[in-house]
């Protein structure tokens, strides 16, 4: 392993060391990406570049427990101060070249990402969650199956086992799942192989069930409250529990802004991309009612009192979740939840490096992996304190957090989320004919008009282009909209804000096509070509009305 980074010292800083501060600990050296010396100012040794960490306070490298991989994720994670992300279901496609990408990095080639570690797929009942996700991919269809489906993980580099049982009462659904006898072969096989074994498993009673299976980790905290045996029966056995209180984030909050984006330290540091995709996500179709979370945050507390493990994870990408910036909202979230601040950190450093074999991190001491978040402010007081980000380093190298906003891997990563929710949504309204999804509309001589689409504000007319076309309002009101305007806007002067640049201007659509158009700008003096200039939606916002402000 090379780590091409000049010495460095860490100077005059506050480093957590799990309940607080480590006393006597204000100087930190970094060399050959580990951890060289942590103490006082005599760490330092002629040469080393010195970074003032006066007034911040370094943090191991945070650990997202629970994600799901997309193309480029690990670039993004690390921007935020997530140095290692532990996968709970991808496929080879996804794993392969992401866990490629890493290694280049650690070598000291290309930038710099967060490490990974992956179950790779899940086991699953045939047309088990999260068939609607990932189909098609292996099933497991009883304990015969278990070695068989567990050795071809371990085949593709996979170092611990997830296990599904969920059979979708939780959300009030019927769906195929595992039933024990299957379970308890999976874990017997996976711990036969030296694996953990994680399980998702979203009620109350599933996750009695599956403690009592053996598994090592459970993926969520319970949705629903659980009771006082409940919680002395997990406690029993002995599990870690990831939490994942930030799904919460995937609804809106009053005024219509999604939590994510009302924190300004975070969404700043957002590409416009990724801002995109988070305000779209606002208005998607959700149910009435969105949860309120406080069954899980007692869930939390009492599990935490029981004497288990809890683990930081965001079960990213989710709506309203993004790589790393949705690790320092589960950290406020469990806050919340009771947690002091300190615990909270814990949850996301030493506690998931300790529960997944992670003994090179987690902690700031000497032989290390420097991976290290430099945040100003004391965030054993104050946890938001984690989103005032100043620098971060994988493995002694720097993360230069800018060069991935706007460039082709964001691009990339926020275009597979678009096409995979695309899927997810067709495939649930394939399933679930009952339930709402986008309609084409088409003209009597069956041009397309566009789509309605099902949102949370009622039904949204959408041009050919994917743009929004009117308000949101009854299905037969956003019809009628796509056969008075869908053509005929075309013709119309738009106003639009590209990239990251955040001025509106007008524009007239010089030709379109599903996921983007042709702009030609109205300003004579807009440096363009002469036909205009070609933007997918991804990096386009557009309005007919006159933005406010």
């Amino acid at each position: 392993m090379s780590n091409s980074h000049q010495p460095f010292t860490i100077t005059g800083v506050r480093v957590f060391g799990g309940g607080g501060p480590l006393p006597g600990v204000t100087h930190v050296r970094v060399s050959d990406g580990r951890i060289a010396g942590a103490g006082d100012a005599s760490v330092a040794r002629p040469g080393d570049v010195l970074v003032d960490g006066s007034g911040a306070t370094l943090l191991p490298g945070l650990v997202d427990a629970h994600v799901h991989l997309l193309p480029g994720c690990t670039r993004l994670a690390a921007g935020f101060g997530v140095t290692t992300v532990l996968d709970m279901f991808s496929k080879p496609e996804t794993i392969v070249p992401e866990r490629a990408a890493v290694a280049a990095s650690e070598a000291g080639r290309g930038p710099v990402r967060a490490d990974m570690r992956t179950s790779g797929v899940g086991a699953t009942a045939p047309g088990g969650h999260p068939t609607v996700a990932y189909a098609p991919f292996p099933y497991v269809t009883g304990p015969r199956d278990a070695a068989s489906f567990v050795a071809d993980r371990v085949a593709e580099g996979a170092t611990y086992l997830k296990v599904i049982y969920d059979d979708g009462s939780g959300a009030m659904l019927d769906i195929p799942a595992l039933d024990v006898r299957t379970i308890e072969a999976l874990v017997a096989a996976a711990h036969g192989d030296g694996l953990p074994v994680v399980a998702h498993a979203s009620t109350s009673a599933g996750a009695v069930t599956v403690a009592r299976c053996g598994v090592d980790v459970l993926a969520h905290v319970p949705f629903d409250r659980m009771t006082d045996g409940q919680v002395r029966d997990v406690a029993r056995c002995g599990v870690a529990v990831i939490t994942t209180l930030g799904v919460l984030d995937g609804f809106p909050g009053r005024d219509g802004v999604m939590p994510l984006l009302a924190r300004p330290r975070l969404a700043g540091r957002l590409g416009a991309r990724w801002r995109r995709v988070v305000e779209r996500q606002a208005t998607r179709w959700m149910p009435p009612e969105p949860p309120d979370g406080a069954a899980q945050r007692y869930n939390t507390v009492a599990l935490l009192e029981s004497g288990l493990r809890l683990l930081a994870g965001t079960d990213v990408p989710n709506p309203g979740l993004v790589f790393g910036a949705s690790l320092h909202r589960e950290l406020w979230h469990l806050v919340e939840a009771g947690l002091a601040p300190a615990e909270a950190l814990t949850a996301a450093t030493s506690a998931p490096a300790g529960v997944f074999g992670l003994a090179d991190r987690g902690e700031i001491a000497v032989g290390r992996r420097a991976d290290l978040v430099l945040v100003d402010g004391d965030p054993a007081a104050d946890i938001t304190a984690t989103e005032r980000i100043r620098d971060v380093w994988v493995l002694g190298r720097r993360v230069d957090h800018g060069a991935y906003s706007g460039g082709e891997a964001e691009r990339e990563g926020v275009r597979w989320q678009r096409e995979s929710t695309e899927r997810i949504v067709q495939a649930i309204t394939e399933t679930w004919p009952g339930l709402p999804g986008p309609e084409e509309v088409r003209r009597e001589d069956g041009e397309i008009l566009g789509r309605v689409v099902p949102t949370s504000g009622g039904w949204q007319a959408v041009t050919v282009f994917g743009a929004p076309l009117g308000r949101a309002g009854g299905h037969d009101e956003a019809v009628a909209v796509l056969h008075d305007r869908g053509l005929a806007c075309l013709a119309e002067p738009w106003w639009a804000r590209a990239g990251d640049d955040p001025a509106w201007r007008r524009a007239r659509i010089v030709e379109a096509a599903p996921g983007g158009v042709r702009l030609r700008w109205d300003d004579p003096l807009a440096d363009q070509p002469p036909s205009g200039r070609w933007f997918g939606l991804d990096d386009l916002d557009l309005s007919l009305d006159p933005p406010e402000g």
